[in-house]
């Protein structure tokens, strides 16, 4: 406690306090302040003079609370008092301490009540410590600071003070100055940092830490560890957690959680192994922070059998049950593609929240799995009641109706989403615009853009992408630059979604021009995915040599989706050469990828080199990988069925069949002759127009031809790339059934309409 009126208060000061003396006594008497009463009284009669208005300058002060300074001023009638507070309340509310005392002495000494009321919005601070700013307020601000400095006994609650009011500057010249810093007021002062995202004060906080001792107070060691983790100072939070002797699970998890943000997930995992060797318990944060550690590191394949390992830790230690730790765990076999231990753990969840929820649906939505997400929804709508989808479940199911290309579904959800209130969110308006485009409805995802009030920079990449996958290039690239007109940076998405858009359009020259903009006018500097983005563009217009040039210049590594891009490219143009060198760059960095070598099968077929598709197709069964089935949908009144090549089970399966029997009749007549270069095994042309008629997409086609009404749009999803073979028979389809026929591959949107598609046989 200060005890700051061992002198009287200057005649100057009194002075310009005013009369009412007695009010003070009371106020101060009920407050027990015994003795500062004396002091005062003493100092009233040695100074007569003093004009007795102290009640306007120091009651709020006392009473920390301008409604009852009000209701006294009132009940004394003192209007000039009223007026003031009045005033000052409007004028000062949002000044900082330091601040309104350097205001005092620019304010009118007949409008004292201001300065009472500077005073009294330091609602933290002791009486003894408001009157002392009070009086020290006369002087300027040096002044102020070296008084504070000097004060005598414990500063800790004025330094307090000064961090919950947002003056670190000044809670920093007064705290080297108390000998004996309490643990609340260092807190105090580390929030402070991370408040004011000073990395340089919160240095400045740590080095008096280490000088007094108190770095080794387990408690502000992991307060620190905490600043330096929000301050992007991962090196400095490492050396805290190394330097401390005593570690408590508070200080692990911490850091934990600090090198997770970061991506260090192998670091963190070696450090979760030493604190098992020397016996620390984990708690369900350590748990949550390691299984995160596991998909923030680049070598995913090697963390998933740790992650099983600490799944197994989980249940052995008795955390299995607990929803945090369980839906992380969840989440973590979804990152990983793993649904099968996804649903597995999901299943066993006996209490569900709707985060649980969320991130089954959102594991279905991102692994292929979008009608299956789609169920659980309704599911948990139906078994889940009391929970309320929020915009991240949203989100996931939008993304699950757009890969399913299921309008009615979407426009369903759509209605949810407006009764729910959730339409007021950026990543649901986004993933709308997003849903509209990939269902085939462009002009409806524009209407959503337009109706955004403030977009950012997800909005407009949304639209950008989703004029792209339509196949309007140059559309794309105005509202790319409509964007940076209206004042909105690009992102590397940005980027990726036009360059995107280029592609699909063969826009090779305008391509170039917007991936060297990206340096020389928006300051950011490639990553791999727009690289993927130019090694694409150029590789779909035919200049492979371009490609890999692009490849050899690149100022980092050459990733998946670069060699990825150049593989496919050499699949259109049947570049056996440059195939071979991509692929056996992909076999190094996705060995379990079992799309790579199938692509590179498809270059060896076509080139009929059928001894090497046999040698491929042999690697594929030694490494136990799998095709992934081509598998089309379609939605018809509201509800989605699916097709696959070998499907055995839909009812219709044979009506199928013979309408698209009789079709391929008509169209032989018509000079149609099957792509069967398509198929991957050396076969006689018989048997590969039997395969190739049996295509997924080609099954939704006829299904949508026979379950909907004559003249209605069909509309349909693929998982692959749309085959040659299919791409020229849904042509003839839409002429020969005068149907519109919207097909959406794994790449781009195919509108065909009167033996026509969009994309020009560019794809």
């Amino acid at each position: 406690m200060l005890v700051i009126v061992t002198k009287y208060p200057p005649k100057s000061a009194l002075q310009s306090l005013g009369h009412g003396w007695q009010l003070l006594f009371a106020s101060f008497k009920r407050l027990g302040k015994v003795k500062l009463v004396r002091d005062i009284g003493q100092a009233t009669i040695q100074h007569p003079d003093a004009k007795p208005y102290i009640h306007d300058i120091l009651l709020s002060m006392v009473l920390a609370e301008c409604a009852t300074a009000k209701s006294d001023f009132e009940k004394n009638k003192v209007s000039q008092g009223f007026e003031a507070i009045a005033r000052a309340q409007s004028l000062l509310r949002s000044k900082k301490s330091l601040e309104k005392i350097s205001l005092l002495s620019k304010i009118d000494k007949t409008k004292t009540m201001c300065e009472c009321l500077i005073a009294s919005e330091l609602t933290d601070l002791k009486l003894e410590e408001a009157f002392t700013l009070f009086l020290l307020g006369k002087g300027n601000e040096a002044a102020v600071v070296e008084k504070l400095q000097k004060l005598d006994g414990n500063k800790n609650q004025l330094i307090q003070s000064l961090c919950k009011q947002g003056d670190l500057k000044l809670a920093l010249q007064i705290f080297p100055h108390e000998p004996n810093p309490s643990q609340q007021t260092c807190e105090l002062l580390i929030l402070s940092c991370i408040r004011q995202d000073s990395l340089y004060d919160g240095l400045d906080v740590h080095r008096h830490l280490v000088d007094g001792g108190w770095d080794q107070d387990p408690f502000l060691a992991t307060k620190l560890i905490e600043m330096y983790s929000e301050l992007d100072s991962i090196d400095n939070a490492r050396k805290v957690f190394d330097k401390t002797h005593k570690r408590t699970i508070y200080m692990w998890n911490a850091l934990f959680r600090a090198l997770s943000l970061v991506g260090h997930g192998t670091e963190v995992l070696d450090l979760y192994r030493q604190m098992n060797t020397i016996g620390v318990s984990s708690d369900r944060f350590t748990y949550t922070y390691v299984l995160k550690a596991c998909v923030v590191s680049e070598c995913l394949c090697s963390l998933l059998q740790k992650g099983k390992e600490i799944h197994g830790h989980i249940l052995r230690h008795g955390y299995g049950a607990h929803v945090h730790v369980t839906t992380t765990l969840l989440d973590m076999y979804a990152r990983f593609g793993c649904v099968s231990y996804a649903s597995s753990v999901f299943d066993q969840m006996q209490n569900r929240n709707v985060v649980s929820w969320s991130a089954m649906i959102a594991c279905y939505a991102k692994n292929g799995r979008p009608y299956e997400a789609l169920e659980l929804f309704r599911k948990m709508i139906l078994e889940a009641p009391d929970l309320f989808p929020n915009s991240v479940t949203m989100v996931s199911v939008l993304q699950a109706c757009a890969a399913l290309a299921a309008l009615e579904q979407g426009k369903f959800i759509h209605g949810y989403i407006l009764r729910r209130g959730l339409d007021s969110t950026l990543p649901v308006m986004s993933s709308l615009i997003t849903m509209y485009a990939r269902c085939g409805k462009l002009e409806l995802g524009q209407q959503v853009f337009n109706m955004i009030k403030k977009k950012d920079v997800v909005s407009w990449n949304s639209l950008i992408s989703s004029y792209g996958i339509h196949g309007y290039g140059k559309r794309a690239i105005q509202i790319f630059e409509d964007m940076i007109n209206h004042g909105v940076s690009p992102s590397h998405i940005s980027f990726v979604s036009v360059l995107g858009a280029c592609s699909h359009e063969g826009l090779v020259e305008e391509g170039k021009v917007i991936f060297k903009s990206m340096v020389r006018e928006h300051g950011l500097y490639p990553s791999i995915e727009q690289y993927a983005c130019m090694v694409d563009l150029l590789g779909r217009a035919n200049r492979l040599d371009e490609a890999a040039k692009v490849i050899e210049d690149m100022r980092i590594e050459p990733g998946a989706q670069v060699w990825g891009a150049l593989l496919g490219s050499c699949r259109i143009h049947c570049n056996v050469e440059l195939a071979e060198r991509a692929s056996k760059k992909l076999f190094e960095l996705e060995p379990r990828n079992a799309g790579n070598y199938v692509l590179l099968a498809d270059i060896y077929a076509e080139a009929k080199m059928w001894d090497e598709v046999k040698r491929v197709k042999k690697n594929l069964e030694a490494r136990e990988l799998q095709k992934v089935p081509g598998r089309s949908w379609i939605e018809v009144k509201r509800k989605i069925y699916s097709f696959d090549s070998v499907d055995e089970f839909n009812p219709q399966l044979e009506q199928l069949h013979a309408l698209l029997g009789e079709m391929s009749i008509e169209m032989k007549e018509r000079g149609y002759k099957p792509q069967t270069r398509v198929v991957l095994y050396d076969l006689d042309e018989e048997e590969k127009e039997r395969i190739i008629l049996g295509h997924s997409e080609k099954l939704a086609v006829a299904f949508g031809l026979i379950n909907t009404k004559n003249g209605e749009t069909i509309r349909i999803s693929k998982n692959l790339r749309l085959c040659e073979d299919c791409h020229y028979v849904t042509k003839f389809i839409s002429k020969f059934t005068n149907r519109e026929i919207l097909v959406r591959d794994v790449n781009r949107f195919h509108h065909f309409r009167d033996g026509v598609c969009s994309c020009g046989d560019y794809w």
